[in-house]
């Protein structure tokens, strides 16, 4: 028995850069793309010029291989759960239409993207120099791991690394060429946060901001669900499904709008709304709502979340003015049902953090090999134990000093995160929206204050329990409405610096730049 090596605990702190997914996209793209590239035409002329610098052919092609395989990645994976995002990857680019109407080609599109690509890798580059500012240790953190990363998926396709650029960005692409440009993808990023950062603003600047968006900044607190209408299902003499009329269907929505009356009456009369909801939602959500789970039961959603996750209709009646904590209502979907929908509360969150530091002590669950030799998911015996081990610590901690210090040297002892027991296990300003749901929930509960610990569930990427986490709170950061305030403003006064610096860097394809595409 063994204990598996599972993902990074999520909320470490971590840079990921716009460079990085180009490489880590190869493992999945493999050579489907661009190992038919020849070495057709000039891999020297002038493809594109930004400001007064000129960029090759092999130069912008490299963008434009990004970008096409990163879209053909998209594509793929669309199409494993059986969805078309309406690129076809068994054609070239310049076979489909981008915008049929304007005679966009996904060719044209992916070049003008390279272009794009190009010249904020140029401006932010040359703007970085002129200012001083070089890759910082992270950075070069990055590029190695982009390097890494290179190597490792060379290897599993068993050719050399610059075999392996060749047949991802065609055979112009050496390894000098692809170095550069991934420093410089990683020094624009860097200098782009470091100018982001500049901005700065004072309490009446974020207060102004609220007055104008207190709708997006406010939490919200609500409960939904669907109750979607059903047709009987018809098929002809030769088993083929009948499509429902439209009388049919009509008389349907009738039925979900009287069940969706009928329940909130009964929430209205007292009935729990997520047992009202599992007696009138459809069979395969009803098991959702039973029991004790609080299933689309939301707290402290910002208003921009909520604006995003639930049709427009539904998200005006969460955030309308006046609402009072209760109220409920359904609203009609057209061609689906009724959302029955119950507001619960709303304020400005003067107590709800977005970013928080904490110290986490991680149990894995020990775990049997597969006859393949993987590791297998851990027994309910094994995750058992690991659940003792964890809340032995805890009560070990609770016993003694119960400090941070005390903590961190509980976590440099007996963690299996590799990334944080060196440092007592310390995460520092993590955004809740990296965390997992378990530890966002815990972490970011209201009334959540430093100094508490707790055991929590540990998942791996596809949500398996593979463990437990003892959590316990460093300190929280900005107040969660002045941070997305403050990132808003910022995000405004960063377009308008960049835009107004774009101008001195005009970009423009050459005709060599056309042949790309074909190459």
């Amino acid at each position: 028995m063994s204990k598996s090596k599972q993902k990074e605990p999520m909320g470490s702190k971590a840079k990921t850069y716009w460079a990085i997914g180009i490489v880590v996209a190869i493992l999945v793209i493999a050579l489907l793309a661009w190992n038919a590239w020849s070495s057709r035409g000039n891999k020297d002329a002038v493809a594109a010029t930004v400001g007064d610098q000129e960029f090759t052919v092999a130069e912008v092609s490299y963008y434009y291989a990004a970008i096409s395989n990163n879209f053909a990645q998209q594509a793929q994976q669309y199409a494993m759960y059986g969805m078309d995002m309406g690129y076809d990857t068994s054609l070239s680019a310049s076979e489909q239409f981008y915008n049929e109407e304007e005679g966009v080609t996904y060719a044209d599109y992916f070049l003008d993207s390279a272009l794009q690509e190009l010249q904020r890798v140029s401006i932010l580059s040359s703007e970085a120099e002129a200012a001083g500012y070089t890759l910082s240790e992270e950075g070069q953190a990055s590029f190695d791991e982009n390097m890494n990363y290179l190597k490792m998926y060379s290897v599993q396709g068993n050719m050399s690394e610059e075999s392996y650029l060749k047949a991802l960005y065609g055979s112009y692409m050496t390894m000098d060429l692809f170095q550069d440009i991934l420093t410089q993808s990683i020094l624009a990023d860097e200098y782009a946060k470091v100018k982001s950062q500049e901005f700065t603003y004072s309490q009446s600047d974020l207060d102004a901001y609220y007055a104008e968006n207190a709708d997006a900044l406010d939490s919200y607190e609500y409960r939904y669900c669907y109750i979607n209408y059903q047709v009987e299902e018809k098929t002809d003499e030769e088993g083929n499904p009948i499509e429902a009329t439209d009388e049919e269907i009509a008389a349907a929505m009738e039925v979900a709008g009287q069940n969706a009356d009928a329940m909130i009456a009964e929430v209205r009369s007292g009935t729990e709304f997520n047992v009202a909801a599992a007696k009138y939602v459809d069979e395969t959500s009803a098991e959702s709502y039973s029991g004790d789970l609080e299933y689309n039961h939301k707290e402290d959603v910002l208003g921009s979340t909520v604006s995003s996750s639930l049709s427009a209709d539904v998200s005006a009646w969460v955030m309308a003015a006046g609402r009072t904590a209760g109220e409920i209502t359904s609203i009609e979907l057209e061609d689906t049902g009724y959302c029955v929908v119950q507001f619960l509360g709303r304020d400005k969150g003067s107590n709800s953090y977005q970013t928080a530091s904490y110290r986490n002590i991680l149990v894995l669950a020990e775990t049997d090999e597969n006859e393949d030799g993987s590791a297998a998911l851990p027994t309910d015996a094994q995750l058992t134990e690991a659940r003792d081990q964890a809340n032995a610590i805890l009560v070990n901690w609770n016993e003694g000093e119960a400090t941070a210090d005390s903590f961190a040297a509980l976590a440099s002892q007996n963690s299996d995160d590799e990334a944080t027991k060196e440092n007592g296990g310390l995460n520092e300003d993590v955004n809740r929206d990296t965390l997992s749901a378990a530890l966002s929930d815990w972490l970011f509960e209201r009334g959540r204050q430093p100094g508490e610990a707790a055991v929590i569930e540990y998942t791996d990427d596809t949500g398996n329990v593979v463990g437990y986490e003892v959590i316990f709170v460093e300190s929280f950061g900005e107040v969660r409405w002045q941070y997305q305030a403050a990132n808003a403003l910022r995000a405004e006064d960063y377009n308008a610096w960049y835009a107004e610096i774009q101008e001195a860097y005009p970009a423009e394809l050459t005709d060599a730049a056309q042949e790309i595409p074909s190459l």
